[in-house]
């Protein structure tokens, strides 16, 4: 059991958890198709769904694409060459795709979170997501904003019903030209994550395996079981206390960077993921 010493007191992991990285990935094709390493696409939506299997609360830790980190970079038949130091989205593109770039995303994100324990992967790319969004029915989501430069109906408080379309602009979408536009969507990405998970726990029985089960392998990539996914219906999602990585974005040479706040950070790892002995 890993326990740690933080700011004169005592703490060791929470081992009602079940922690699971969530992926959105910038491709439209096939996620299963290896690559040259360098062009696998680009982890856009980065979070961490902490499930607690004691209390069935899931919480949502949200990392921005652009926090700057050791990435660890692959050759062409996956074996590890050498690291840089780059924003984060960039460590799925520096694997081969597939497996081997969820792997060793889950691995940065780790060192990254002062060795937090992953449980399991869930990558889904672009296409995927119009895919699985209108064969669940739509999702409901309500605007916590005035989005309406993105849709007309997306008024800031009204509940919109999102078809394929819709969802994929709601969560991809940002102004370039505005300065961290990232994290306004981040947040938009949470609310919808959340969104998607309890429109399947409304559907009841095992639907979320049979929704997804058509897209696995092609539009998602991922190391859960039909178990584990018809689990994620089980737990109610504490939407209004998303996390987020604490730090500040600076304008590097040519793209935006997030530099993490080393002792913040930890302050929140404890909080999120361990118990005080």
């Amino acid at each position: 059991m890993r326990e740690i010493e933080w700011k004169g007191k005592s703490y060791t992991y929470n081992r009602n958890l079940d922690n699971i990285l969530f992926l959105g990935i910038d491709r439209t094709d096939d996620l299963s198709r290896e690559d040259l390493p360098g062009t696998a696409g680009q982890a856009d939506c980065i979070m961490i769904l902490s499930l607690d299997n004691e209390t069935k609360e899931g919480r949502i830790l949200q990392i921005n694409r652009n926090t700057m980190t050791q990435i660890d970079i692959y050759d062409r038949f996956g074996n590890y060459v050498n690291h840089i130091n780059g924003q984060i989205n960039l460590q799925y593109a520096y694997s081969i795709g597939g497996s081997s770039s969820c792997w060793a995303t889950k691995k940065t994100v780790s060192e990254l979170l002062f060795g937090l324990e992953i449980d399991g992967y869930f990558a889904l790319n672009l296409e995927g997501l119009g895919k699985v969004n209108d064969a669940i029915g739509g999702v409901d989501v309500t605007m916590r904003e005035d989005y309406t430069l993105l849709n007309p109906e997306f008024i800031k408080g009204k509940t919109v019903h999102l078809d394929g379309t819709q969802a994929e602009r709601f969560v991809r979408y940002r102004d370039i030209e505005q300065f961290n536009s990232v994290q306004g969507r981040m947040e938009r990405q949470a609310d919808y994550v959340a969104a998607l998970v309890k429109r399947a726990k409304a559907l009841g029985g095992s639907h979320i395996y049979d929704v997804l089960k058509p897209f696995l392998d092609t539009d998602i990539i991922t190391d859960l079981d039909a178990d584990r996914m018809n689990a994620l219906r089980n737990y109610t999602y504490l939407t209004d206390d998303v996390k987020y990585i604490p730090g500040e974005m600076k304008q590097g040479d040519t793209y935006e960077e997030f530099y993490p706040d080393e002792d913040a950070l930890q302050d929140l790892i404890i909080e999120m993921f361990y118990v005080e002995v």
